[in-house]
């Protein structure tokens, strides 16, 4: 390489583009290509909840919000004993349905760790009470099974697959499913 400095210490332009093109040849001579960029997996996320003793997964995407159990609730005359009644969600009436009481016909005893899971995208909003929410789990969206662990036959024909926690294996309850089910539709007594 040629010295770029013209007489007098001063660097011509020639000169610092011949420099420039020289190092970026020694850099592409020896450059290390880049990492293959890898596509990260799929994620499917869901809330852990508990109908009982019975631990469910439900997708984030079929609930809309998680709320306490509310204070306030309207029972509703002439229905089943798992309509728990309606209450005021923000200017909307919400009907709740103690998702206990429907699947096994026992009721959810009342206590500060219940949570009502409002069901998103159905044509009449609803929740649906439960014993607690633990929270969110992410799982590798491909790590889904079909084969299902042995559950109550109440639940069988809402589950859609299973993720493995640990060593245990967490049944997914489709509340789509559920908002179509024909239970729901019996709720008058």
């Amino acid at each position: 390489m040629s010295d770029p400095t013209a007489p007098g210490g001063v660097v011509s332009a020639d000169g610092l583009f011949a420099a420039l093109r020289a190092l970026e040849r020694r850099c592409q001579a020896h450059a290390v290509g880049l990492p293959q960029r890898e596509k990260p997996p799929e994620v499917w996320a869901g809330i852990l909840f508990r109908v009982g003793q019975v631990a469910l997964l439900a997708d984030l995407e079929e609930i809309a919000e998680v709320l306490e159990f509310p204070r306030d609730i309207t029972p509703v005359p002439a229905t089943r004993p798992w309509v728990r009644g309606v209450a005021n969600n923000r200017g909307t009436l919400l009907p709740i349905f103690d998702l206990r009481g429907l699947l096994f016909e026992a009721p959810t005893a009342r206590n500060p760790k219940n949570r009502v899971l409002v069901v998103r995208d159905a044509e009449v909003p609803f929740g649906l009470l439960v014993s607690d929410v633990t929270g969110i789990r992410r799982f590798d969206a491909a790590a889904v099974r079909k084969d299902l662990p042995d559950m109550h036959a109440a639940i069988c024909p809402l589950v859609t697959g299973s993720f493995s926690l640990g060593p245990e294996q967490y049944p997914v309850f489709s509340l789509r499913r559920m908002a179509q089910d024909a239970r729901l539709s019996l709720a008058a007594a």
